[in-house]
């Protein structure tokens, strides 16, 4: 029954949706569904009961009532079997349609985003393989040189600063009382930034605080001022 169930079922709206019904469930139900404005499957599967409708006493029913049920000797009215059983079995195949609709789409989407992973990640690896290329490419002597000097740049810049450092303690311990116990130490109450590329040296306290060193006679230079806010 499934089968005969259009793929899509889920977006038919009004007279779309109740030509549907009626080639499915026949005349009476459809009728019962757009007498209620029950104008898509979404309406009629969040309708908890549309015979319902059938109980209540209303003059405006009359018509419905005749068609779809059946008139008691006491005036009262009860549904037809037939169509109530053709709705139930159109909720519950309408119910399956859905959730098969819902779950090929969550499918899709898992494929999708498994696609894109697979090709973000061949990405990845040729921009990898591009890069291994390049420094295979590179001779070792001329990579391996370059690093080397850039290090013992940075170590001869930092090198100095640090004994600049320990040279204005040591003079600063031996000429002023207050400062007797006076060190200060790399990583520990400061550190260095060293920008080779922009002739730039920067010395950071242990508070965050960053200042430029200044340059004289090409070397660089830490103000007393900051020294004594190292401290």
């Amino acid at each position: 029954m499934n089968s005969n169930v259009p793929s899509d079922v889920m977006e038919l709206e009004r007279d779309t949706f109740f030509d549907f019904v009626k080639q499915y469930s026949g005349e009476k139900v459809a009728n019962l569904l757009e007498f209620q404005d029950i104008t898509n499957v979404n309406y009629l599967l969040t309708c908890k009961d549309p015979l319902e409708i059938l109980l209540l006493d209303s003059d405006d029913l009359i018509e419905l009532k005749k068609a779809t049920c059946l008139k008691l000797n006491n005036n009262s009215f009860t549904v037809l079997p037939g169509v109530k059983s053709k709705l139930n079995l159109l909720k519950c195949v309408l119910t399956k349609k859905r959730n098969e609709l819902k779950r090929e789409s969550s499918k899709k989407s898992s494929n999708s985003l498994i696609t894109y992973i697979l090709s973000d990640n061949n990405s990845i690896s040729n921009n990898l393989n591009h890069s291994a290329d390049v420094l295979a490419a590179t001779p070792t002597n001329t990579f391996t040189s370059s690093i080397n000097n850039c290090v013992t740049a940075q170590e001869t810049i930092k090198r100095y600063l640090i004994d600049s450092l320990d040279d204005w303690c040591k003079k600063m311990r031996t000429t002023d009382d207050q400062y007797e116990m006076l060190e200060l130490k790399e990583n520990l109450d400061f550190d260095f930034i060293i920008d080779l590329d922009g002739g730039k040296v920067f010395i950071r306290c242990k508070c965050g605080t960053i200042a430029t060193l200044g340059k004289k006679d090409n070397n660089y230079i830490v103000s007393d001022s900051f020294v004594e806010y190292l401290n």
